[in-house]
């Protein structure tokens, strides 16, 4: 993660960290939410599916793939929410079997999905139903900091559940959609270079799920995280299973015994966020002193140059931080005009 500052000699601002692309090789939570799960948080396969249109599940969101990152190893935790500007985020999440479910990269209307009781108003007018990811919310004395992948399911409302965002930006439990009859509103619908819409899916086809932080509540929600240092996710379908059969949509966890051999099958998070930082710049007899806040576990660089081109800046102090006392450094140059910017890492 790089960390800029563009700032004259003489003034006192915030630094923007400007981040290159830190990918999370896995979760630190994985857990498939379904009320028949045994083995919570050591399944090696997540599965996506709704009972409907021909059965009422408990929800019509039935079965969901439930996911924490902890995202202290690419972006410090503890600064307000505001502090950190998220340029992207996306997950990566890789099929357990092979040619259950047919691709489908498009947000199908709440329409087209029917219930016992009440029929689709509206055709799909393409093959396949998309898979989407939601944020995860949290209930009954059960919170983000709380709940782990071996919590207490809940019933009759279970204690974790896809959690999405209407128009206004207000919160709401996405389970009952269609049920309820209003629009999941999804941060981002799974895409695949390993099949061709309308195609069944393979067995190791790898889907990404390009956040939108622009999205209503969306982007305060993932700040929000990032402060805590720990970042929920849920992926769920509405993919019409039945018992011992129908569609569904299964993802390898962080348990799969062949990821655990070979690695890299994991559901992945990439984040690339820029932060700003208060950095103190004061005029002394023998130069410019400048002070900003550390994060143990970083090294931070900080960098100089009388102009903004990209290949001018030079290294001026360089530190890792073994703890939260702040950094500084004297600048004794004597140039009168000059730019600085702080290259923050995660320490190896």
């Amino acid at each position: 993660m790089k960390t800029v500052a563009s700032l004259l000699t003489a003034a006192a601002g915030f630094a923007a960290a400007a981040s290159t692309p830190v990918v999370l090789k896995e979760p630190v939570e994985d857990r498939w939410m379904y009320p028949s799960n045994s083995t919570p948080g050591t399944r090696a396969q997540a599965s996506t599916f709704s009972a409907l249109p021909d059965a009422g599940g408990i929800e019509d969101r039935w079965g969901f793939f439930l996911l924490a990152f902890d995202t202290t190893a690419a972006v410090p935790a503890g600064l307000p929410p505001s502090a950190y500007r998220i340029r992207s985020i996306s997950l990566r999440a890789t099929t357990g079997q092979d040619q259950t479910f047919e691709y489908d990269p498009s947000d199908d209307p709440a329409a087209s999905y029917g219930t016992p009781t009440q029929p689709a108003t509206v055709g799909d007018t393409d093959t396949g139903r998309p898979v989407e990811l939601h944020g995860a919310g949290f209930r009954n004395g059960f919170t983000a900091a709380s709940f782990t992948e071996t919590s207490a399911y809940g019933f009759p409302d279970r204690n974790a559940y896809p959690l999405g965002f209407d128009a206004s930006g207000s919160p709401r439990d996405v389970s009952w959609n269609v049920t309820d009859q209003f629009k999941s509103h999804p941060w981002a619908i799974g895409t695949t270079g390993d099949a061709e819409p309308g195609d069944p899916v393979g067995l190791e086809s790898e889907f990404r799920f390009e956040i939108d932080p622009s999205l209503p509540g969306v982007g305060h929600y993932l700040r929000q995280s990032l402060a805590a240092g720990k970042l929920w996710l849920t992926l769920s379908s509405l993919h019409p299973a039945i018992q011992e059969g129908g569609e569904l949509a299964s993802w390898i966890t962080r348990d799969d015994s062949i990821h655990i051999l070979f690695g890299d099958l994991a559901p992945q998070l990439t984040l690339e966020v820029d932060l700003d930082l208060p950095l103190t710049l004061n005029p002394t007899p023998s130069g410019v002193s400048l002070s900003w806040p550390q994060f143990g576990g970083y090294t931070f660089q900080l960098q100089a140059s009388t102009d903004l081109t990209p290949g001018n800046w030079q290294p001026l102090h360089s530190e890792a931080a073994s703890d939260d006392t702040p950094g500084a450094f004297l600048d004794t140059d004597g140039l009168d005009r000059r730019f600085y910017r702080l290259n923050i890492l995660p320490t190896p």
